[in-house]
């Protein structure tokens, strides 16, 4: 049975997911960073395969958006030297067509409702959510590519 202060903490949380969440993310010297929209975030971590696998498709994304939409990559819960040793491992999976950052405090939980890794949120370009993606997809293909740009851009 539903009482009021369920009822009341579920309209928050609807609430709350509906725009863009700005604290508690930084990028890789740990200066907090803002993202605006239109964009597309991606929470990924180093121990996560489905992750990993769909970042080069990630960067294939912000290459297609261009200067249209921004493709963040939040890495989730691991600190700069973790992610920074990933990378020099494996360059080949990261592009200049993505902004790297980091969610140490796992903000992305509360924020965005994640439920785990690799999730995707859309955001418009007013910083509001309009989709959370849960899971991989080819992010690069056109035909996603085009649902992307209809859902977040003017």
């Amino acid at each position: 049975m539903l009482n009021r202060r369920t009822i009341l903490f579920g309209i928050f949380m609807y609430l709350y997911t509906l725009t863009s969440y700005t604290y508690g993310f930084t990028d890789l010297k740990d200066q907090p960073f803002k993202i605006k929209g239109p964009a597309v975030v991606n929470f990924w971590a180093t121990w996560c395969a489905p992750c990993i696998k769909e970042l080069p498709d990630l960067d294939i994304l912000g290459q297609k958006l261009g200067a249209d939409a921004t493709v963040y990559l939040v890495n989730f819960g691991e600190n700069t030297e973790t992610i920074e040793g990933f990378m020099e491992k494996k360059p080949e999976l990261f592009g200049d067509h993505t902004v790297m950052l980091k969610d140490v405090k796992m903000s992305g939980l509360k924020a965005y409702g994640l439920r785990g890794v690799p999730t995707t949120v859309l955001i418009n370009g007013d910083g509001e959510s309009v989709e959370s993606i849960q899971g991989m997809k080819d992010w690069g293909e056109d035909g996603i590519v085009s649902e992307i740009k209809a859902k977040i851009l003017p």
